[in-house]
């Protein structure tokens, strides 16, 4: 079965958070625009993702003063889909032992870069990190990495594939201690350590805050804006190499989906609770 080319993308210092295992969770605004024109005015009717009568994911929200409603599909799927990593790279020409040159993939958002040859599709020991000590410049024939954004990798590049197992929406401001912490913060902290000054004393929580201001500033965290929650398991591997009983069918989709729905019946202020 073929599996839907569903894609997301990530920064350097989180690309190392998932390399390391230390980020399970992600917010992510797309889909959402129309809710987040006036957010405090909507309210989603039921926390997790769920089906409609065609079979789509997706979330109910209804608006507090007309009550009007509108279905928004999720552009991630649901619990059991699969999401292919797509971050930071560059293709070079590598010059091995035998004299042969070959076209070789480099990842930024390691501790220390990585580089692979492609078609090698499979587990991240295929891909080979370099030394501290090794001179870039000097190493790649006098040219220094040049990094292309991650919305140009093609999907064979990709060597992170993620398994989705709760999704759910809420407003942005509800972030947790813990969740932030899921978000991969802590590799944030440790580069932003190593690279600049910044206040120490701050919370995860704050810290998330800072990051969000980072990637989303068109969406500010002042404005709280609903987001998708997407809670997933890490696979280090390109996204073709899995088995094939790995991809979620239908059935087992809908009874994923339908376990972890949470109905949020709408209190008599009209707003729902967290």
């Amino acid at each position: 079965m073929v599996r839907k080319q569903r894609f997301i993308s990530f920064i350097p210092p989180l690309i190392q958070a998932l390399h390391t295992g230390r980020k399970t969770q992600t917010r992510r605004l797309q889909g959402l625009d129309g809710i987040n024109q006036d957010p405090d005015h909507w309210v989603p009717l039921h926390a997790a993702v769920t089906l409609d009568t065609t079979g789509q994911l997706g979330v109910a929200f209804q608006h507090l003063e007309t009550g009007d409603r509108q279905w928004l599909p999720c552009p991630y799927g649901g619990p059991g889909s699969h999401l292919w990593v797509k971050e930071p790279w560059s293709s070079l020409l590598e010059q091995h032992e035998d004299g042969v040159e070959r076209h070789c993939v480099a990842y930024e958002g390691t501790p220390r870069v990585g580089i692979r040859t492609p078609g090698c599709l499979g587990a991240v020991d295929h891909i080979r990190y370099l030394d501290e000590d090794t001179d870039l410049s000097e190493h790649y024939f006098g040219w220094p990495l040049r990094w292309r954004a991650s919305r140009y990798m093609p999907r064979r590049f990709s060597r992170f594939t993620l398994t989705l197992t709760q999704v759910r929406v809420e407003q942005l401001h509800e972030i947790s201690e813990e969740d932030a912490r899921a978000e991969g913060i802590q590799v944030c902290r440790d580069d932003w350590s190593r690279h600049g000054d910044f206040d120490e004393t701050l919370s995860d929580r704050d810290l998330f805050e800072v990051l969000w201001e980072h990637i989303n500033g068109a969406h500010p965290w002042d404005t709280n804006p609903f987001v998708w929650v997407l809670s997933f398991k890490v696979c280090q591997a390109n996204i073709d190499a899995l088995p094939q009983q790995d991809s979620t069918s239908a059935a087992g989709q809908r009874e994923n989906v339908e376990s972890l729905t949470r109905p949020l019946p709408l209190p008599a202020t009209g707003r729902a609770q967290p």
